[in-house]
């Protein structure tokens, strides 16, 4: 049942991350800078911390390539790719780290790094979409993107935690 309910979060945080979170981030930002709130991704670097690397997997495939479908149309698998990637190695990376919040805070804004830099690597290398130097890339979408990303992981962090932990807890009676 846990995994449905995972699923479900996940499709809502995906229904934020289009709608309201747009609206919330100052337009005095989008000015200067480009931040691109990725609340779904932050959720699948959080099952692959809490849960394990294969769930981080599958969501990642499987949310990625909705995202392709929905909101970028230049080439499919691209996020769904990335997102996957990105959430397994994170999963792999930080399996033995305790699930403490610097480290999940470390993991969010390093995977957010890896995603935004992967993502701009498939795009600019082997579809020639991008045009723009990674430098200003860098400072002008994945710094920024990486900080929100890091401060949304930062307020799943303990809903996330209790969600998963509990269901640990209710689980290791069953496999005894």
């Amino acid at each position: 049942m846990r995994r449905y309910g995972i699923t479900i979060v996940l499709f809502v945080l995906f229904l934020l991350e289009g709608t309201i979170l747009e609206w919330i981030i100052p337009p005095v930002w989008q000015s200067t800078v480009l931040v691109v709130p990725h609340v779904v991704f932050v959720g699948v670097l959080l099952v692959g911390l809490f849960k394990n690397r294969y769930q981080a997997l599958g969501y990642g495939l499987a949310f990625g390539m909705l995202q392709d479908f929905i909101y970028y149309g230049h080439a499919l698998g691209v996020h769904s790719f990335s997102m996957g990637l990105v959430g397994y190695v994170a999963g792999l990376a930080f399996r033995a780290a305790s699930r403490g919040v610097v480290i999940s805070l470390i993991a969010a804004a390093l995977g957010s790094f890896a995603y935004d830099s992967l993502v701009y690597g498939i795009y600019r290398f082997f579809l020639g979409v991008v045009r723009l130097d990674y430098q200003w890339t860098f400072l002008h979408q994945i710094l920024p993107s990486m900080l929100f990303n890091a401060l949304i992981a930062l307020l799943l962090y303990m809903p996330a935690r209790k969600w998963f932990e509990d269901d640990e807890a209710s689980r290791e009676p069953e496999e005894k």
